[in-house]
């Protein structure tokens, strides 16, 4: 027997961050539209934004742990690892890079900034030691 709920929340696809209702059943969002009644911005984001949320988060192909590769790049062929393992890997790659290269010759990057991301990746670039940090307005 399925049971759904309605989750009052909000959309991540924008930096408007429209008022959503979330419909989920089974654990899984089935339904992601606009929540007319909440009082918070809604009406200029359009009626079927949303739609594809569902599709997005339940795809089989969706990435939802850490994967390294293994075999030759291009193989396609990956295994799961622990996010200790990926982080302790990250670091590491970024310190020989740092150490070798120098800190500037790295750039973090973003999509279209929402919130507060463009502080805190800023701030991890600033700790890091470089001045490089590119948004599409930086383009």
């Amino acid at each position: 027997m399925s049971s759904q709920e309605q989750i009052l929340t909000f959309c991540h696809l924008c930096p408007g961050r429209c008022s959503r209702k979330a419909t989920v059943e089974n654990g899984k969002i089935i339904d992601f539209d606009r929540d007319l009644e909440s009082g918070l911005p809604t009406e200029w984001c359009p009626p079927k934004k949303g739609a594809a949320v569902p599709d997005i988060l339940n795809h089989p192909d969706r990435i939802k742990y850490p994967l390294k590769r293994k075999g030759a790049k291009g193989a396609g062929q990956w295994e799961r690892i622990s996010w200790d393992e990926a982080l302790d890997t990250i670091a590491q790659r970024f310190s020989k890079i740092k150490e070798e290269d120098g800190p500037e010759c790295v750039a973090f990057g973003l999509g279209e900034v929402k919130g507060l991301e463009f502080a805190f990746v800023q701030r991890f670039a600033s700790v890091f030691g470089t001045p490089n940090v590119v948004t599409p307005g930086s383009i």
